[in-house]
């Protein structure tokens, strides 16, 4: 089954009647965007189709073939005549796999709304994932909301016997450093790597888009795709969302540029403030877990405009930040070891962003990263549950090397990844569209952390790298840009248009009271700060709260958002122009 959700139950030691041969069967959710290559180096027919090729090539190859895809997947190979086979994630995590284990039953969906119809009954909630989301913090281990639901990680084989199920990491980055490698010389690579990321996921010309907004990432994969890619297969389309209401970050006139620049019809919506739960309960309903951003109010419809138009596929700029940032941990490094000189240097070559470096920025930098850091999270004080279901332990390293390199790689393959897919892939769901992420893609990814760190470190701006690697493919006013639009204020006042419905939401009875103190919720309602960081963390977590409400009444077996309270307090409008 191809691009279709992935939605099995197995049972251990089931007596399967035994087939002629020893044919392999699978079941894929998802896209293998090297399949041209593995067709090739496995000698198979040109048309041979994904599901095909995995068969044919993990019967010959055995687990190594996992190492060699590339794609957003999640697969289940099975051998019927031996009871056996594996189920197994991409590496990054673009498909989700979620397990539940029961008795001698394994059932798995790559959804969890999927594998919840598929259980004898609905799972309660899980206390401890409940916290976490209310504090907020990342949820702990492989730990989703339905308690006895598990989510399979990303890059991880399960294979399925008579014996059970094991698990094993089938993909890591490894440590390589290439010393001396100049500024000019890894762009270069860059821009090589990024080419082929866009080139696997591309998609018809006619029916393929990009989501487009003023930062380099997205402006680099609009570049890349209509300089280097063949006439039939470049985006014709470019889709934005625009905030004159805020000048101050208004990213319209470079969205322009960039469109321009590559010559793309570009469509930008505008959004009246709120309205940022009403988008959010058809996500909630649809796919069984909240959504962690409040952007689809403007997400959605911009994405119901693009399928209008019949884009299939979105190309999308998530996952640059992390691939090509700096890593701040590597000055720590330089402190602990007595490097003091090029740590001094390193401090002077943080991102400026308008403040001019001078002896009082470089200890400020000292200061805040010359040290190893604790981020674990601090305590609400109007949350009331045990702290013992909030206790963190330290994250295994997903790969071996320097302290700095790990950070690095925790970044880029960590829970914001996944957050990343899961969030841009359901929403695209909703409005029939596939987004990709060239700037998501293991080779690239494996490259990049190959580059010497301190080619990431710049006082002019952030992730220079990809700067110097789209040269003449991004218009300078973009690409030399030196800081990122702080969207905080959009984000502040679609919360504040929402309060009332976040108030009649979290009243008296409100499911969340179960995990909260009334009156210091009540209290922390009726006072948010006025400094914009301050008010931007008293939004977000009003976004936590509202939508955890929602998602215990939906498992409560009520609305996620009552149609009377979306009628009380109404909707806002959005209108469409061109850029």
């Amino acid at each position: 089954m191809e691009d279709g959700a992935l939605t099995l139950a197995w049972t251990r030691g089931i007596a399967h009647t035994p087939l002629q041969g020893r044919r392999l069967l699978c079941w894929l959710d998802g896209r293998i965007y090297n399949q041209p290559d593995l067709v090739d180096e496995l000698g198979l027919p040109a048309d041979t189709d994904a599901p095909a090729l995995l068969a044919e090539g993990y019967a010959a190859r055995g687990a190594p073939l996992l190492e060699r895809l590339r794609g957003d997947f999640s697969l289940l190979l099975w051998d019927p005549a031996a009871g056996t086979g594996i189920l197994a994630r991409d590496q990054l995590g673009g498909r989700a796999l979620y397990l539940h284990r029961s008795g001698g039953v394994v059932t798995f969906a790559t959804e969890l709304a999927n594998l919840v119809e598929l259980l004898p009954s609905r799972p309660p909630p899980d206390e401890v994932a409940v916290a976490h989301w209310l504090l907020p913090s990342v949820l702990p281990e492989e730990r989703t909301l339905f308690a006895g639901i598990e989510e399979v990680p990303p890059a991880t084989c399960l294979t399925l016997g008579r014996d059970g199920v094991t698990a094993r990491r089938y993909w890591a980055p490894r440590f390589e450093q290439r010393r001396g490698l100049s500024l000019a010389e890894s762009s270069a690579q860059t821009r090589e790597l990024l080419t082929r990321a866009v080139e696997r996921r591309a998609g018809p010309a006619e029916a393929s888009g990009v989501l487009l907004s003023g930062g380099i990432d997205s402006a680099s994969i609009a570049g890349i795709s209509c300089s280097q890619l063949a006439e039939e297969r470049r985006p014709r389309r470019a889709y934005s969302a625009v905030f004159p209401g805020f000048p101050e970050i208004d990213e319209g006139a470079l969205i322009a540029s960039v469109a321009a620049h590559n010559g793309l019809v570009a469509t930008a919506i505008e959004t009246e403030p709120g309205g940022l739960l009403a988008a959010a309960a058809p996500y909630i309903e649809t796919w069984g877990t909240p959504p962690p951003t409040p952007n689809l109010s403007f997400l959605r419809p911009l994405l119901d405009r693009a399928a209008a138009e019949g884009v299939r596929f979105l190309q999308d700029g998530e996952g640059g930040d992390a691939v090509f940032w700096y890593s701040a941990p590597l000055l720590a490094e330089r402190v602990r070891h007595g490097r003091l000189l090029s740590a001094w240097s390193l401090a002077g070559s943080f991102p400026e962003y308008g403040v001019p470096t001078t002896w009082r920025t470089r200890v400020a930098q000292l200061r805040q990263w010359g040290r190893r850091r604790d981020f674990s999270p601090s305590a609400q004080p109007w949350l009331a549950v045990d702290p013992s279901l909030l206790e963190r332990r330290e994250p295994e390293p997903l790969a071996a090397g320097p302290a700095w390199w790990t950070a690095k790689v925790a970044g880029i393959l960590g829970p914001g990844s996944r957050m990343a897919h899961d969030t841009t892939r359901r929403n695209g769901a909703l409005s029939g569209i596939e987004p990709r992420h060239p700037l998501l893609d293991v080779d690239l990814i494996e490259g990049v952390l190959s580059f010497p760190p301190e080619l990431a470190f710049e006082r002019r701006f952030n992730r220079p790298v990809l700067r110097e690697a789209v040269t003449g493919l991004v218009p300078d006013e973009a690409r030399l840009r030196p800081y990122k639009s702080n969207f905080d204020p959009v984000i502040v006042a679609g919360m504040d248009a929402d309060l009332p419905l976040v108030e009649a939401l979290l009243g008296p009875g409100a499911h969340v009271g179960a995990y909260t103190d009334r009156t210091a919720l009540t209290a922390h309602l009726a006072a948010p700060p006025q400094p914009l960081g301050a008010r931007r963390a008293w939004a977000m977590s009003l976004w936590y709260l509202a939508t955890m409400e929602c998602w215990l009444r939906l498992q409560a077996g009520e609305e996620a958002l009552p149609a009377g309270a979306l009628h009380s307090f109404g909707t806002p409008g959005y209108s469409f122009s061109s850029l």
